[in-house]
């Protein structure tokens, strides 16, 4: 069934997930009254709003996955698998800063990137080649958080591993930026460990090899790096490409990354339905 889940669930996404299916008031009601009542304890805030949520889902998975010949179960798992899919509309926000670095206007790319940044973050780059870099790697980011994680976590833990990478990813948007770094930003981490050093070696496979594999291995252990410093080594590694000399370069560039994680997308897919076949 978990196939059939993921296939009918990437159907919907490329059609569209109704805005309906991904709404957090719910989860941003349940983070301001936790703390309010676990005020100076983030730790045990962090815990209860994502675990509660995880095993009460999973409770019902198990109590109530078989109902009427199974069909229960594939629905609640489809719905929270498009649950947990990323928000926002990526292509758009991507393709507006592509068409602006293809016109050549980086005066509007530069505010378009802020829109890129995972926490929507305005960039403290000195010139638009230093932009382009980080808007690399925060597109490389996003990207990869929508789905890929999603993915993995769905096929390894079922429908809670996927809830609970997403809840994971809204908690640490809860926090403010004032608090600093936190638990959530720990938990992340954590739960993308695994993922992008799986994408990294799908990425070498569908990319320059030596390149990318190289940068792999230098980021392997690394406990110091973030999930995106680490994916970008990779992105660079596997498009092969060196400074961008000219925005118009640096869109072709954005083309390149959008064809590659598609790539990679692809043929995890095509590794997960051989693994079903075989199983």
């Amino acid at each position: 069934m978990t196939f059939l889940v993921l296939v009918i669930a990437l159907l919907v996404v490329f059609t569209g997930i109704p805005g309906n299916l991904q709404r957090d008031a719910w989860f941003a009601r349940w983070w301001a009254w936790l703390s309010t009542r676990l005020a100076g304890r983030p730790l045990t805030r962090l815990a209860v709003a994502v675990l509660a949520p995880v095993i009460g889902l999973a409770l019902v998975l198990e109590f109530a996955s078989d109902g009427l010949f199974g069909l229960v179960g594939l629905v609640v798992n489809l719905l929270v698998l498009l649950y947990a899919f990323g928000r926002g509309d990526l292509e758009g926000e991507v393709r507006l800063y592509r068409d602006d670095l293809d016109r050549e206007d980086t005066q509007a790319a530069w505010h378009d990137a802020a829109g890129l940044d995972a926490r929507h973050r305005e960039s403290a780059a000195a010139n638009w080649r230093e932009l382009h870099d980080q808007a690399v790697e925060a597109v490389a980011y996003r990207y990869f958080e929508r789905d890929f994680p999603v993915l993995l976590w769905f096929v390894l833990l079922g429908a809670p591993g996927a809830l609970l990478y997403r809840l994971a990813a809204l908690a640490l948007n809860r926090r403010g930026e004032a608090e600093g770094a936190g638990p959530e930003s720990q938990l992340l981490w954590v739960l993308e460990w695994i993922p992008v050093r799986l994408l990294g070696l799908l990425l070498a496979l569908v990319g320059d090899f030596a390149a990318t594999v190289k940068a792999w291995r230098a980021t392997l252990f690394c406990a110091t790096s973030s999930t995106a410093e680490v994916l970008g080594q990779a992105i660079r590694g596997a498009l092969a490409s060196g400074e961008a000399v000219s925005a118009r370069q640096a869109a072709l560039e954005m083309d390149a990354l959008r064809a590659l994680y598609r790539r990679a997308l692809i043929l995890f897919l095509g590794l997960i339905a051989l693994g079903t076949l075989l199983t």
